[in-house]
């Protein structure tokens, strides 16, 4: 078992990854080197660091819609990650280890992922996903005592969670696999800084990785379990473009794409891949004029970005970003330009 900052790990491996696969023209950006793929957005449990009043309609992604993305993913070769979750609980959808086996089939990218708050990861599930190919699970059970439990994921599952966990764990030496890798996640929030420390304890002699999780408002709407010091942390900290919107969209449940994964009530949306290709979506001006105006500064323009922090959850890649940012359409030939 490992304790590391994963998230400073995946953002410079990201980065660098990207950063030569484009220079080696082995990708463009003719289309999104990362997805997110919603397979619904309902949930069994109202967690307070999660936003949960939806103004946006609720249900279940029609398979068809999911294969429909990965079919057209793997014409531009391989995604770096494709992560089967957004707003609600993937383990609801009765067909997910199905589409996790379906892209793993595909080859459709490096990593296949998903978070979960693991209630519903029986022993039948657990086998299902271990067979389905997946890579990587992550587990956001969030505290370390009952007590902390309750008043976080407003449940009383915690020891369901845990021998859900350790089941997982024993399964896969059972079936001789590898994967997926299990994660165990606690994110640091004032109900939870104390049981860190703890909690890493526990868990680094049975998962695989413990992840600490940074809190986020989401879009800036989300207020109240934020860190004591996250607003000293801000204020010395000047605001760089979102690098989400270079290279990884959100799919929703019902076929609309979002720009970024913390749009939980869909104002961000700028496509529809039941009406037109996502790589038509990811290339068409609607896209271009929201980074047009991350790199002129003008965030306030864009209502989903102007109080959000999730920006700070990425490594500064403006410099960068500028140079090689996503071309414009040519409006004579309708084609994009390659890299």
């Amino acid at each position: 078992m490992k304790m590391i900052n994963i998230k400073l790990v995946e953002q410079l491996k990201r980065f660098h990854f990207v950063r030569k696969m484009v220079l080696q023209k082995k990708i463009s950006f003719d289309f999104p080197v990362r997805l997110n793929i919603e397979p619904t957005n309902y949930c069994n449990l109202s967690c307070s660091m999660c936003p949960r009043e939806l103004n946006r309609s609720f249900g279940y992604m029609d398979i068809y819609i999911f294969q429909k993305i990965i079919n057209e993913s793997v014409l531009y070769g391989k995604r770096l990650i494709i992560t089967i979750n957004k707003d609600g609980e993937p383990l609801l959808h009765p067909e997910l280890p199905q589409m996790i086996k379906y892209a793993k089939d595909k080859k459709a990218a490096h990593k296949i992922n998903f978070y979960t708050n693991g209630i519903l990861l029986t022993e039948a599930k657990s086998s299902e996903l271990i067979k389905s190919g997946l890579d990587t699970i992550h587990i956001s059970i969030d505290a370390f005592t009952k007590e902390t439990y309750k008043k976080v994921k407003n449940s009383q599952k915690l020891e369901v969670v845990e021998e859900n966990v350790k089941r997982l764990v024993a399964l896969k030496k059972k079936l001789q696999s590898k994967t997926p890798l299990v994660v165990v996640k606690i994110i640091q929030t004032p109900d939870t800084q104390n049981e860190i420390k703890p909690f890493i304890h526990k868990w680094k002699g049975i998962a695989d990785f413990v992840e600490i999780g940074e809190y986020h408002n989401w879009d800036g709407t989300l207020n109240g379990t934020s860190p004591p010091n996250l607003k000293n942390l801000l204020e010395g900290t000047d605001r760089y473009p979102c690098t989400f919107l270079w290279y990884n969209p959100v799919i929703l449940w019902d076929g609309r794409v979002t720009t970024c994964c913390v749009d939980y009530q869909g104002k961000g949306i700028i496509g529809d891949i039941k009406e037109e290709t996502l790589a038509e979506i990811w290339q068409g001006d609607t896209l271009q004029r929201i980074r047009d105006a991350h790199l002129e500064n003008n965030y306030d323009s864009i209502p989903l970005c102007s109080n959000c922090q999730f920006w700070r959850c990425e490594v500064n890649i403006e410099k960068w970003l500028r140079k090689v940012n996503f071309p414009r359409k040519d409006r004579n030939s309708g084609k994009v330009p390659a890299l």
